[in-house]
């Protein structure tokens, strides 16, 4: 070969090679940092597997997950996002994408959904409580759903002589104070009052009593929805909590957290209560023998079918690594790869994806206590429900907390300050429009 020839090669071989690094060594471009709430072990575990094998498929790629705790994560993120550092992949709760779209900080994902197969492969209003504008804009993909549903020990039942699974309020109210015995330490409710989960069972209400509290005008204003038929319906969903907490729960109950009320439901004290599957996680731990006991059924409807949620999701920070944030995303959500995850905390974790359902896998190693739950009575539950204020769209800034200030402190006045059931929707109404600023 002549010299010539042997430099011309030499030369287009070195810039090759700094194209090569240019496109495949940048270390910005080839890390993925990935902040997540899902402290839970299991959970934690299988989020780090989905990244290894991400990885695996991808040499040089780097997926760095950190963990925290949900308690002040949303302004942690609101932070990283005006200072220009956020995480280039997130875990979102309820209310944090409409928050952070806000800001302008996140990235529009309905391209995203495209590519992995579209809204309709997303259960009920899962793809929804996500968008933040009226355009349909959507800016959180769903990762799990949970439903919630009323709990009961049926020897309680049994020893009580209440035969029957409750189809109408009065008779849930009847099943709960036919088991009440506060001198044998033994209550048919609980509410926890003390922390924003006690929302769960008063936003069901007013959504089996048909109720959604808030609208968008054409001109895309939020504005407070009550007309005089939701007003009292409002008052009839707190006069029967009320009643429930009044007639058959523990001295105290209002200050109760959910961790409270899972130790009282778990060992016995607390026979009934509106709750996540969770539930059973603290069964196993506390009460093993007596699992098969603990049942369930849906919260009975009063004019609708409609009542609570949980909701989380991923969102993607505008300033981050947005393309491998999509990338693994999409790796993610095809091939049921999330399978493995919903399995790791299935008490807590369902699928947002309705094909899953079907999946032999996960209908085959769903805990034996789940499997009545699971496809049937879980479909129809995520088809006909609703977070927060969210019916007609989704509802900017309305998170957990939010929540808890506007349903659950005017519930808990009812027996501190002894206001009236009028007085609570009075002061829920108040709480609405402050918050939306109409």
């Amino acid at each position: 070969m002549k010299k010539g020839m042997v430099f011309v090669l030499c030369a287009l071989l070195a810039v090759m090679s700094l194209f090569a690094q240019g496109s495949t060594d940048n270390a910005a471009d080839k890390t993925l940092t990935v902040w997540s709430m899902l402290t839970q072990p299991e959970r934690a575990a299988e989020l780090e597997n989905l990244a290894a094998e991400f990885e695996s498929l991808h040499p040089g790629v780097d997926i760095e997950i950190s963990l925290m705790p949900w308690t002040g994560a949303l302004d942690k993120l609101v932070a990283a996002v005006m200072a220009g550092n956020p995480p280039d992949l997130t875990v979102v709760g309820q209310g944090m994408p409409q928050t952070l779209a806000e800001t302008g900080g996140l990235v529009e994902l309905s391209d995203l959904v495209e590519e992995i197969g579209g809204k309709e492969q997303f259960l009920g209003t899962t793809l929804s409580i996500s968008a933040s504008t009226l355009d349909g804009s959507i800016y959180a993909l769903p990762l799990y759903i949970t439903p919630v549903v009323a709990y009961y020990r049926q020897s309680y039942l049994d020893e009580a002589g209440f035969d029957k699974i409750p189809e109408t309020w009065e008779e849930y109210y009847e099943m709960c104070k036919a088991v009440t015995d506060p001198e044998n330490n033994r209550y048919g409710f609980g509410i926890p009052l003390g922390d924003q989960h006690g929302m769960k069972m008063i936003w069901s209400a007013f959504q089996a009593n048909g109720v959604d509290l808030v609208n968008v005008d054409e001109d895309g204003n939020w504005y407070v929805d009550i007309d005089d038929e939701d007003y009292a319906a409002l008052v009839e969903a707190y006069e029967w909590l009320y009643a429930l907490i009044r007639d058959c729960a523990p001295e105290g109950t209002i200050s109760y957290t959910q961790a409270n009320l899972r130790e009282l439901v778990a060992t016995g004290v607390v026979m009934s209560r509106i709750d996540t599957p969770e539930i059973y996680y603290n069964v196993r731990s506390m009460d093993p023998d007596n699992i098969d006991d603990v049942r369930y059924f849906r919260l009975p409807g009063r004019k609708t079918n409609n009542q609570y949620m949980g909701w989380n999701g991923f969102a993607i920070p505008a300033a981050g690594n947005v393309e491998l944030a999509k990338e693994f995303l999409k790796f993610c959500y095809t091939d049921d790869r999330l399978v493995d995850f919903y399995l790791s905390y299935p008490y807590c974790m369902f699928p947002v994806v309705e094909s899953i359902y079907s999946n032999e896998h996960y209908l085959g190693s769903m805990p034996e206590e789940l499997k009545p739950l699971v496809p049937d009575m879980v479909l129809d539950i995520f088809r006909n429900s609703n977070p927060i204020a969210l019916s007609n769209g989704p509802f900017p800034y309305a998170g957990e907390v939010d929540q808890k200030n506007m349903f659950g402190i005017p519930l808990a006045l009812m027996f501190t300050d002894g206001i009236t059931a009028e007085e609570a929707v009075d002061m829920l109404i108040e709480n609405l429009h402050e918050l939306i600023g109409d």
